[in-house]
């Protein structure tokens, strides 16, 4: 009983595992592809500020992958909206980033979705106007025209990912695109759904097993030794020396019930007559 409850446990916690493991893997083949990217696809941005800015943590899968799988690697595509307006792109650090757009009214996005798409804005009011945004030496990586492109590989530190027009001017509006390269998922993809197929054809095996698994008989009591002795001549063919109170009544129903209660006894009492 102890084993089959084994198995079945055993069984049921590989199964649940498994399964986990296995739709983990498809979802991350699926959402990176062989290439290793997530992309957010063509998306319309716009904020009536001078600025729109992102800390590059909070980019989903950007926070600390690199340490993990290796270097992760930002893509930013950008076309403006309209005419009339240059786009800059840039990414520098964050005390940087910061002093420069103290006191500029700008958006900050504390949550960036790559798939599905989604910004969280918080807005930070000001009146000041900065310099150009291409004039600043702080910035790591920056890109600007009509159809900016920009590729980074995420660093361990604190940095910001801001978008403006060329000339500092509001408001910023755009089309662009978002691409996050992570190595090697797609392998870990397909490790975690083989992993998860293998656990769960184990799991069956055991639960089959545990299915097929039958409980041991329990043990019966053996016969009282009195009763075998006073139901069964010896060896000798001779029974045991007994006394039998034989009661009242004929002699015919004195031998009747001794026959049935004491066979043994009954051959005696014949013996004797």
């Amino acid at each position: 009983m102890a084993r089959r409850v084994v198995l079945f446990v055993l069984g049921g916690l590989l199964l649940v595992i498994g399964v986990l493991a296995a739709i983990g893997g498809g979802a991350l083949m699926a959402l990176f592809g062989s290439n290793n990217t997530l992309s957010s696809g063509v998306q319309q941005v716009s904020t009536p500020t001078r600025a729109l800015v992102s800390e590059a943590g909070s980019i989903q899968g950007a926070s600390g992958a690199q340490t993990v799988v290796g270097s992760v690697r930002l893509r930013i595509t950008a076309t403006p909206i309209g005419t009339g307006h240059l786009l800059f792109l840039g990414i520098g650090p964050a005390s940087a980033v910061d002093r420069y757009l103290s006191g500029v009214s700008h958006d900050v996005a504390t949550d960036v979705s790559v798939t599905p798409f989604h910004l969280t804005l918080a807005r930070q009011g000001g009146t000041a106007t900065p310099p150009p945004p291409g004039s600043q030496s702080f910035w790591v990586a920056k890109a600007s025209g009509t159809h900016p492109t920009l590729t980074w590989t995420v660093t361990n530190g604190s940095y910001r990912v801001v978008v403006m027009n060329t000339d500092a001017a509001a408001p910023v509006a755009f089309s662009g695109g978002l691409d996050l390269t992570i190595p090697h998922s797609f392998a870990i993809g397909i490790g975690l759904l083989i992993g998860g197929i293998v656990l769960i054809l184990i799991a069956i095996a055991l639960i089959v097993l545990g299915a097929r698994t039958r409980p041991r008989p329990q043990s019966r009591p053996g016969p009282d030794p009195a009763t075998v002795a006073l139901a069964r001549p010896g060896r000798t063919g001779r029974c045991p020396a007994q006394e039998l109170d034989i009661g009242g009544g004929t002699h015919k129903a004195r031998e009747l019930r001794i026959t049935r209660v004491f066979p043994c006894a009954a051959r005696q009492f014949k013996g004797s007559r």
